[in-house]
């Protein structure tokens, strides 16, 4: 089973220190970035696949980000910090999955996000890697079966996207978006790396602090996706 991600937003980070302590105790759930203020959120959902969206209650949701929610409740679960005097005072009107109680206890964190696991993933048939180790990819007219240990990496241009093979000297392009096409790939084997990039974890030969080496293609790391990253090497070493 895939590891579910998550976004922390707010205006003050430290309300976020406790539960993100907590995160690192949950081998399956991973920390997208740093907690980050409403508007740069816009961004992390728009670029991550976000399963679960921790929000401190005094947070101005606006209402861009409000009908993005909602339009997005059936895969993206939001769970809102507060008091209980919070709770009375404010008026939360998108798709709340649940509330955590501040000071949060371990036990109800854990509880919590284990309940927003079982919902997002209540059946094997929603995770198809589990049957087929490739991928169909349709490129002028026709589908290639590539299998996802052949894949190098995938670079996106605007409307459409190159996937670099291995032993190919050629990439496939397919007329999908960058985020539309990794959707269709192994998140534990694919990670990204940079705004038009995707690459193989498995395929890396070295990784710098600026770019990622592949063959003889350098991939740049993009800052925002950097600590999620280092955080997969650091786990690997």
């Amino acid at each position: 089973m895939r590891n579910i991600q998550c976004l922390f937003i707010g205006n003050t980070p430290q309300t976020f220190k406790a539960v993100l302590e907590y995160t690192i105790k949950i081998p399956w759930l991973t920390v997208v970035c740093k907690p980050v203020n409403p508007r740069e959120a816009r961004h992390y959902l728009q670029e991550f696949d976000i399963d679960i969206l921790f929000c401190d209650v005094a947070t101005v949701i606006e209402k861009e980000m409000e009908a993005f929610l909602l339009n997005n409740r059936a895969r993206l679960q939001v769970i809102v910090l507060a008091t209980k005097t919070e709770l009375s005072e404010n008026d939360i009107l998108c798709n709340v999955f649940s509330f955590l109680p501040r000071p949060v206890s371990f036990e109800k964190f854990y509880n919590t996000v284990c309940r927003a696991r079982e919902y997002l993933q209540p059946g094997k048939e929603k995770d198809m890697f589990h049957l087929f180790d490739f991928v169909f990819i349709k490129s002028e007219y026709k589908y290639y079966r590539v299998k996802f240990d052949e894949i190098l990496f995938c670079e996106g241009m605007k409307d459409y996207t190159q996937v670099y093979l291995a032993n190919k000297p050629k990439p496939i392009i397919t007329l999908q978006n960058l985020k539309n096409f990794i959707a269709k790939l192994p998140k534990e084997g694919f990670i990204r790396v940079h705004r038009s990039y995707v690459v193989s974890l498995g395929s890396i030969d070295v990784i710098s602090k600026n770019d990622i080496v592949i063959g003889q293609k350098f991939i740049p790391i993009g800052e925002s996706y950097r600590s999620n990253l280092f955080r997969i090497v650091e786990q690997s070493s």
